[in-house]
C-alpha cells in the first residue's frame, strides 16, 4: 500500500471551512454554448469501484476507484435508474469525478505520472443544445496530460489528488483532497489559455451499486 505523504490540510482560495466537502473553482462559458459550473451547493459525494467503458459502451477490461461530487441529491440512486447519467443526462447537474487506481490507492497521486496510471479526473456540466429540439448535453472538461511531467514529484502546489481513507462497502466511504486543472472539449473552440482550476476536499459515502455506471 502506498505510503506517500498526504495533504490533509488544504488551504483554498475561499478560505477555511469546517465543511467536509468543499470545491473551489468555476466554469463560465457564454459561447458557443451557455454553461456555468460551480459547486457551491454540494448535495452528493459518493465513492465506489466501477468497471470502465469505452465510447460505445463496451467494457475496457479496466476498473477504477471512483469518487463523484455533485449538486444533485441521492446520486447513488439516480445512477441505478440511469446508468448512462453522465453520457445522456436526464436532468441538469454539475459533477466532478475523480478516478483513482483500482489497487494501491492510498496516498498522493498525479495524473499522468509514471506509477500513477489510472489517476484521472473530469468535470461535467449540462446545457441545452442550441439546435432545434434543444436536447440536453453533457459537456466534459478533462485534465490535460501535458500538464504533468512523467516523473514529476508530488508538489502540493501543482496538480495532485490524495486519498487517505477508502471503503466501498455500505457504511464506509473515502476521504481526500485534490488540486487540478481542466480543459474544455475541442468542440467548444475555446481559446488556448482557457484553463479551469478546481481544488477541494471531500468525505464521501460508499455507493456499492456504482459498478455498471457508464462513466465519461
Amino acid at each position: 500500500m502506498r505510503r506517500a505523504g498526504l495533504a490533509l490540510l488544504l488551504v483554498a482560495a475561499a478560505g477555511c471551512s469546517s465543511s467536509d466537502n468543499l470545491v473551489v473553482g468555476f466554469i463560465d462559458i457564454r459561447t458557443p454554448v451557455s454553461l456555468f459550473v460551480q459547486f457551491d451547493n454540494i448535495r452528493s459525494v459518493i465513492n465506489g469501484t466501477a468497471r470502465l467503458f469505452d465510447a460505445n459502451g463496451q467494457p475496457t477490461g479496466s476498473s477504477a476507484e471512483v469518487v463523484i461530487i455533485s449538486d444533485q441529491p441521492g446520486l447513488c440512486a439516480r445512477l441505478q435508474l440511469h446508468p448512462d447519467y453522465f453520457r445522456n443526462p436526464p436532468e441538469d447537474y454539475d459533477a466532478l469525478i475523480l478516478f483513482y487506481p483500482a489497487t494501491d490507492h492510498l496516498g498522493t497521486f498525479i495524473p499522468g505520472r509514471n506509477g500513477d496510471e489510472g489517476t484521472d479526473s473530469e468535470v461535467i456540466g449540462t446545457t441545452q443544445a442550441p439546435d432545434a429540439g434543444g436536447s440536453r448535453q453533457a459537456i466534459p472538461f478533462i485534465f490535460p496530460r501535458s500538464a504533468t511531467a512523467p516523473d514529476q514529484p508530488a508538489p502540493l502546489s501543482g496538480p495532485y489528488m490524495t486519498l487517505s481513507d477508502w471503503s466501498a462497502t455500505a457504511g464506509g466511504g473515502s476521504h481526500g483532497t485534490f488540486n487540478l486543472i481542466y480543459l474544455g472539449p475541442s468542440s467548444l473552440n475555446l481559446p488556448s489559455n482557457a484553463v479551469f482550476q478546481f481544488s477541494g476536499r471531500f468525505r464521501s459515502e460508499a455507493c456499492p451499486t456504482l459498478d455498471g455506471t457508464l462513466l465519461p
